[in-house]
This record gives structure tokens, C-alpha cells and sequence, in this order.
């Protein structure tokens, strides 16, 4: 993810990837715009980053600690990835005026 991140702008065209939830029904996904925010949170820009979806940064930031501290065995609460995913889905309701 660090890597095709860090070379997905050098790319001609750079099409970026479409929702197919999305497109097909003009509601964007919880997912949409992380593509963007991994990308920017790699070139540092955070705003950015934020903009497009506040999960990339999380999500880099999860990368980066699992490449330099390898955990072995790590717990995540149950109740912590359909929080997140309702969390986000909420932020891009509203960053495309749904809600």
C-alpha cells in the first residue's frame, strides 16, 4: 500500500480508482477517498489527506507500525471495525452533502 501510494502519481493519467458503490447509486461508500488519503498522507499532505477521508492516515499510520515494529499478535476489540466503518461512512455523507 506504501509503495503503490508513493508511485500511483507518477503514473500517466493517474485515473484514480472509482467507487462502484458510488456509481452505481451516487451514495459514497465508507472507503471512498481513501485511495487520495493514503496517497496524500505518503506526500505529507495531511490536509489533504483529511479531506478525502480521515482513515488513510490511520491506515498509513498502522502500516508504518506494523513494518517497523512487527507485532506479533495484536487484539482489536470487537466492537472497533464496524465503529470505524460507520464513522466514516458518516464523514463522506457529509463531505458529499448527503447528510
Amino acid at each position: 500500500m506504501l509503495g503503490a501510494a508513493l508511485l500511483l502519481p507518477a503514473l500517466p493519467g493517474h485515473p484514480g480508482i472509482t467507487c462502484p458503490l458510488r456509481s452505481l447509486t451516487g451514495i459514497p461508500c465508507p472507503l471512498c477517498g481513501m485511495t487520495t488519503s493514503v496517497e496524500d498522507t505518503v506526500h505529507a499532505h495531511i490536509g489533504r489527506a483529511l479531506a478525502a477521508n480521515p482513515g488513510g492516515i490511520g491506515a498509513v499510520i498502522a502500516a508504518v507500525a506494523v513494518l517497523a515494529l512487527r507485532p506479533v499478535h495484536v487484539r482489536i476489540p470487537a466492537f472497533l471495525p464496524p465503529l470505524t466503518l460507520v464513522t466514516l461512512w458518516l464523514f463522506e455523507l457529509h463531505r458529499f452533502s448527503i447528510l
